[in-house]
């Protein structure tokens, strides 16, 4: 691991005070979906009118009429130059930073989560970031400044590997929660941002997440 690549995360950190950010991990099959729906269920219970999502090399989808909230959060964002798109209920910011390279995984996800911190901040609205990464060092670092981790677990895992993967997780100091994928019909409403999928509500309120609460 390169000090450039160490050093990064720390650098990048997101401030304190914005509405609740909730790393995802998962396959980057699953990223676009996962970090959709948890931020769809982020702001159904916070009572929020809409939720910002985002993922490391991932894109969004606009494929319906954004609701109010959304598109009004959607052109607050580009007033202050991130590229952000609304669709239904959910705000998409996009990862401009062209094609990933294997070593700078942890720095792009710092990158990321540090921008979907400032968005957070000046929307109001709770965050899901999508990090489909295997952890390192220095990505678990990046992991430790989001109020909450979701883990999304493939079918084939077994169930000994997730409860170890779980409580390694949970050793980072915030709530983790597990969650199912959702079929594919839930999964595409939630990257529309018309539905949250039962499962990241499920795995949201096992957070216990305080709304309104941003660890410092």
């Amino acid at each position: 691991m390169s000090d450039a690549r160490a050093h990064a995360p720390r650098a990048l950190a997101p401030p304190a005070g914005a509405a609740p950010i909730v790393a995802v991990l998962c396959a980057p099959a699953r990223a676009r979906a996962a970090a959709a729906g948890v931020a769809l269920a982020l702001a159904r219970t916070s009572g929020r009118g809409c939720g910002l999502a985002a993922g490391v090399g991932v894109a969004g989808d606009a494929s319906i009429v954004a609701l109010p909230a959304a598109r009004r959060a959607a052109g607050d964002l580009r007033e202050l130059g991130l590229s952000a798109a609304a669709s239904g209920r959910i705000v998409w910011l996009v990862d401009r930073r062209g094609p990933l390279a294997i070593e700078d995984e942890a720095a792009r996800a710092a990158a990321a989560s540090a921008e979907l911190a400032r968005a957070v901040a000046a929307a109001g609205a709770p965050g899901a970031l999508a990090i489909p990464f295997v952890r390192t060092d220095a990505l678990d670092r990046v992991l430790a400044w989001h109020d909450a981790l979701v883990v999304v677990r493939e079918p084939a895992t077994s169930a000994l590997l997730a409860e170890r993967a779980l409580a390694s997780l949970a050793a980072l100091g915030g709530p983790v929660a597990p969650m199912a994928p959702p079929a594919r019909p839930a999964a595409a409403l939630a990257v529309a941002g018309a539905r949250a999928p039962a499962e990241a509500l499920q795995a949201v309120a096992a957070l216990g997440l305080d709304a309104d609460e941003r660890h410092g």
